[in-house]
C-alpha cells in the first residue's frame, strides 16, 4: 500500500477522454457552421443574382410589348414591389411565421426581397419605374454594364442592366440590407445554437462514459476488498458488459490461482516450520541430556547429525524458492551432458562405500533449462537411487531425444515404490521412509520440471526398483 501511495498520479481516462472528445467536437462543430455559413451566403448570392436575371428579362419584356401601361400598373404597387401578380391576379404568400421558428435554423428566400426596376432615358431621365428608391440616381456609367450584374459602390444595392428597345437602359436591382441582415441573422443561430449544443453534447459524453467505466469502478472496489483481507471475494462478471465479462472472467482466474498458491503457501509454511521443530526439539534434547551424559562424543554425533538434517531442508527450500521465481522466458539451450555428468560425481562419494556403480548416458542432448536447477534435480533422483539400491549394483542413466522431446530417466533397481505410496510420491513432506526425512526432493523436482514446461514421472523398473523419468519439451 505505501508503494501504490507514492505512484504520481495519473490523469483521469474520463477527463481524457472529455477533454479530446469536447476538443475534437468543438473543432468538428464549428468548421462545419463556418462552412454551412459561407455556402448560405454564397447560395444567397448566386440565387439572387438569377433573380435579378430573371426580373431584368421580365421588365424587357414589359418595356417591349406593354409600352402604354406602366410598370407600375404591370407590377404590383401594394406590395413595394415584392411580389408579382401572378396570371390570375392573386399574390403569393407569404409563410406564416412559426411558434418553432426561434429553434429552426432561419431561412432566406431572395425572391421574398424588395426589388426595384426603373426604365432610364438617354437623357438620364426616369421614363418608367417602380419601388424605384430614393437615394439611388442615375449614372451614366450604367449604359456600359448593360448585361451585368454588379453592386454598388458603397455595397447596399444589387443591381442588373440591359437596354432598352427605345435606346434606353433598363436597371433592376435588389436592397441587399434585408439579406446582409438575414445572414446576420443565420451567424447569430449557428453561434447561440452552437453555444446550447456543446454543452448539452459534452454532457452526454460525460453520462455515456461514465456509464461505461462504471463496471471498472466495481472491479476496482472488488480489488480494495480482497486487498483488505476479504480473498474469497469475486467480480461477478454477470453484471459487467460484454466488453469487461473477459476482463472480469481473466481477472477471477487470476485470483482464484493467487488463492491457491496463498493457501498452498500457508500449508507450505506450516509444514517447513513442524519440519524444522522436529531436528531442533532434537537438538535440545540431546543438548539437555549431554549436561549429565559422559560420552559427549556420540552427543556431539547425533547433533551433528540433526544440524546436517536443519542444512539439507535448508538447501531444499533455497532450491524452492528459486524455482519459484524461475522465468520460462529465461531459459536457455544448455547440453545435457555436463550437467548429467556434474550431478553423478556429486553423488559418487555416497555410492563408492556400497561398490555402487552410475552408469552415464553415451551421449548427450540440447534442452532449454536452468543448469543449476536440472543439476539439483539429477542429485536428489541419484541420491534416493544409491540410497534404496542394494550394495554391488549398477544405477543407469538413460537419455532419448526425439522430435517430441528429450526423455532422461534414473533406473535404480532396488525394492521400488508400494502400491500405497505411489498416489502420494510427490506430495511435500511426504516420506514412506521408516527412519522420516523431510520428503521434499521429488516435491521439488516435479516443481522444477514443470517450470521448465516438462514432467517428472514415475515407472516400476522390470526386475524391481524404481525408474524417475525426467520429461522436456522439445525446442522451440
Amino acid at each position: 500500500m505505501a508503494a501504490s501511495a507514492t505512484l504520481p498520479r495519473s490523469p483521469s481516462l474520463r477527463r481524457r477522454f472529455a477533454l479530446w472528445f469536447g476538443l475534437l467536437f468543438v473543432l468538428g462543430a464549428v468548421i462545419i457552421r463556418l462552412a454551412y455559413y459561407q455556402a448560405t451566403v454564397a447560395t444567397l448570392d448566386r440565387d439572387l443574382d438569377e433573380l435579378l436575371w430573371s426580373r431584368l428579362g421580365m421588365v424587357r419584356v414589359l418595356e417591349r410589348f406593354e409600352r402604354e401601361t406602366p410598370l407600375v400598373e404591370q407590377l404590383d404597387p401594394e406590395a413595394d414591389g415584392r411580389f408579382l401578380k401572378s396570371p390570375t391576379g392573386d399574390r403569393e404568400p407569404i409563410d406564416p411565421a412559426s411558434v418553432w421558428d426561434w429553434i429552426r435554423r432561419p431561412r432566406i428566400d431572395p425572391g421574398q426581397l424588395p426589388w426595384f426596376a426603373g426604365i432610364w432615358g438617354r437623357d438620364g431621365t426616369l421614363v418608367d419605374g417602380v419601388a424605384w428608391p430614393a437615394g439611388l440616381v442615375q449614372d451614366p456609367r450604367w449604359s456600359d454594364r448593360c448585361d451585368t450584374l454588379w453592386t454598388s459602390a458603397d455595397g447596399r444595392y444589387r443591381l442588373a442592366a440591359a437596354r432598352g428597345s427605345r435606346d434606353s437602359v433598363i436597371l433592376v436591382g435588389v436592397d441587399r440590407t434585408a439579406l446582409e441582415a438575414g445572414a446576420r441573422t443565420i451567424a447569430r443561430f449557428e453561434v447561440w445554437s452552437f453555444l446550447v449544443w456543446v454543452p448539452l453534447v459534452l454532457g452526454a459524453a460525460w453520462l455515456l462514459i461514465s456509464r461505461l467505466l462504471k463496471p471498472l469502478a466495481g472491479i476496482a472496489a472488488t480489488a480494495r476488498r480482497i486487498r483488505s483481507g476479504h480473498f474469497e471475494e469475486r467480480i461477478d462478471p454477470t453484471r459487467a458488459d460484454e466488453e469487461f465479462q473477459e476482463l472480469a472472467g481473466t481477472i477471477n482466474e487470476m485470483l482464484d490461482r493467487l488463492e491457491a498458491i496463498r493457501a498452498s503457501q500457508s500449508r507450505f509454511n506450516a509444514d517447513v516450520a513442524h519440519q524444522l521443530l522436529n531436528p531442533v526439539h532434537a537438538i535440545l534434547l540431546e543438548a539437555d541430556a549431554d549436561a549429565a551424559a559422559a560420552d559427549r562424543g556420540q552427543a556431539l554425533t547425533r547433533i551433528g547429525g540433526l544440524a546436517r538434517r536443519i542444512e539439507a531442508l535448508c538447501e531444499v527450500l533455497l532450491a524452492y524458492s528459486r524455482s519459484a521465481a524461475l522465468d520460462p522466458a529465461r531459459l536457455r539451450p544448455i547440453d545435457l551432458e555436463p550437467v548429467v555428468a556434474d550431478a553423478i560425481e556429486r553423488v559418487a562419494s555416497r555410492a563408492g562405500p556400497r561398490s555402487l556403480t552410475i552408469e552415464p548416458p553415451p551421449a548427450g542432448a540440447v534442452v532449454k533449462g536452468d543448469p543449476a536447477l536440472l543439476e539439483e534435480v539429477l542429485v536428489n533422483l541419484l541420491g534416493n537411487a544409491v540410497e534404496h539400491s542394494p550394495a554391488g549394483v549398477s544405477i543407469e542413466v538413460e537419455l532419448v531425444a526425439g522430435a517430441a522431446g528429450c526423455r532422461l530417466a534414473v533406473i535404480d533397481h532396488g525394492q521400488g515404490v508400494a502400491a500405497t505410496e505411489i498416489p502420494h510420491l510427490f506430495e511435500r513432506f511426504h516420506t514412506g521412509k521408516p527412519g522420516g526425512g523431510h520428503g521434499v526432493g521429488l516435491a521439488l523436482s516435479r516443481l522444477i520440471m514443470r517450470s521448465h514446461g516438462g514432467d517428472l514421472e514415475y515407472e516400476s523398473t522390470p526386475g524391481g526398483g524404481a525408474t524417475f523419468v525426467l520429461r522436456f519439451p522439445p525446442l522451440a
